[in-house]
């Protein structure tokens, strides 16, 4: 470059190189400048001045930003804030090839507080009731008014899945949920709700408490932790109360509460069942029971199913309706031994389980409005897999192998070795996989030793 190059080399010069050029120029403007006024070359220096700033000014005028705008954030220190620019649209004709992703780029971005309330009511359908009360209720009040509507309480109660929870009759604080994935693999967990009481029956995810203390009844919801004390059942004369029953009547969305009690007196020993609605009074009623029923078929617990409870001995199994209040008698196919019927409750339906063998076992299904008995499923068959049963046993535990209940139905279906005559369990706990005949063994806590009970149950916000 020479003293005699126009001022537009400048310009090219600094678009060639950008901004950094320009330090570079002016310092050798200023030294050419100097040096022609020490050598008396006035003109010189002042026109190499001139070059430089001109070449200067041009590249400023070409390139200078466009002025930043301005909005009001709501701070007055932070209103003179500069917006991002916007992208330039994409804009194509019929007969151009548009970009994919051209789309997506131009959309805003999607996270989860932007969601339709349709598609985040589905999304926390799929979360645990025990974690939707204790964490996702809590994150902002959009989703707790979702959690907490009606529709959204009986949406997730029909679409959770049973489970078993066991419980000691030693140690009622150690009480034990087993559930089954889509898989059939077996996970087990404590319920959030430990408490001293014994659980007495489980309906649509809530339980029956009894407090020896102070002899009442609780009703508990395992998943949320609430409770409600039942009011107690009081006659003119002594009784005792030997069985409690929970059930839900959808026709009128209510719960009620069933104690089968004695009266004791002389010369005779009197049978009843009395019913509570829960939340709609705060007296029993009683039930009449047909005369032609013995006192014999209530011995057991009662198996509550969707608007039924029953009480199944032997080959005999007595119904209730729990809307209408009313008792009928059902009989089971075939006249095997007593004490080969095994009655589990599918949470729909009752099941039947007859022992036809070693290891064996017909499923039957009972519709409670006719009495009917059907065959549910291909019979339980264990006596392929009798090397790994007696593996799971127990050296001191009889080889008797008993149905414990459906952990998932019609899918798994847990087993215990017992005796026929007596309340004691062992510990050992086996699950049977239908589908895939699969066999799962889980070892209960010391505290199961002296026996157990088994309640169909599912987490519920009810």
């Amino acid at each position: 470059m020479t003293l005699l190059e126009p001022p537009i080399q400048v310009n090219l010069y600094l678009m060639e190189h950008g901004a950094n050029a320009i330090p570079n120029l002016l310092a050798c403007g200023r030294a050419l400048g100097i040096v022609g006024i020490m050598n008396d070359c006035f003109v010189a220096g002042f026109i190499m001045f001139i070059w430089v700033l001109g070449g200067k000014l041009l590249y400023l005028l070409r390139f200078t930003p466009p002025p930043r705008s301005t909005h009001f954030t709501g701070n007055r220190k932070a209103q003179m804030l500069p917006t991002k620019p916007t992208p330039p649209r994409r804009c194509f004709t019929d007969d151009s090839v548009s970009d994919p992703h051209s789309d997506i780029l131009s959309r805003e971005s999607i996270n989860i507080v932007s969601l339709p309330t349709d598609l985040l009511f589905e999304i926390l359908l799929r979360l645990p009731a025990d974690h939707l009360y204790q964490r996702a209720r809590l994150v902002c009040r959009r989703w707790c008014h979702i959690i907490h509507s009606h529709a959204f309480i009986n949406a997730q109660m029909h679409g959770a899945t049973y489970g078993l929870l066991l419980s000691p009759l030693k140690d009622y604080t150690l009480p034990l949920y087993v559930t089954a994935d889509a898989d059939g693999g077996i996970h087990t967990s404590e319920p959030n709700h430990i408490s001293k009481l014994r659980f007495l029956a489980t309906c649509n995810g809530l339980a029956l408490e009894y407090d020896f203390k102070d002899y009442r009844v609780r009703l508990v919801n395992p998943a949320t932790k609430q409770s409600l004390l039942v009011p107690r059942l009081a006659r003119g004369v002594s009784y005792f109360v030997l069985e409690y029953g929970f059930a839900y009547s959808a026709a009128s969305s209510a719960y009620k509460v069933i104690a089968r009690y004695t009266v004791c007196h002389s010369p005779q020993t009197d049978y009843g069942l009395d019913v509570l609605t829960v939340g709609v009074n705060e007296s029993w009623r009683h039930i009449e029971v047909p005369h032609h029923l013995s006192p014999f078929f209530f011995n057991k617990a009662p198996l509550t199913t969707e608007g039924f409870m029953h009480w199944g001995r032997g080959r005999y199994c007595v119904t209730l309706d729990v809307e209408t209040e009313i008792i009928t008698l059902s009989e089971a196919p075939y006249q095997y031994l007593d004490n080969n019927y095994y009655y589990l409750s599918t949470g729909r339906c009752v099941s039947l389980l007859v022992a036809c063998g070693d290891l064996s076992w017909e499923v039957w299904e009972l519709k409670a409005e006719t009495g009917e008995w059907r065959k549910a499923l291909p019979n339980v068959d264990l006596r392929a897999e009798k090397c790994r049963v007696q593996q799971f046993a127990p050296k001191d535990a009889p080889q008797v192998l008993e149905p414990l209940g459906w952990v998932k139905y019609p899918q798994v279906l847990a087993f215990r070795f017992g005796t026929y005559f007596s309340w004691k369990h062992w510990r050992p706990c086996i699950f049977y996989n239908l589908d895939t005949h699969q066999l799962h063994s889980t070892k209960l806590p010391q505290s199961y030793t002296g026996g157990y009970q088994a309640f169909l149950h599912k987490n519920n916000l009810i």
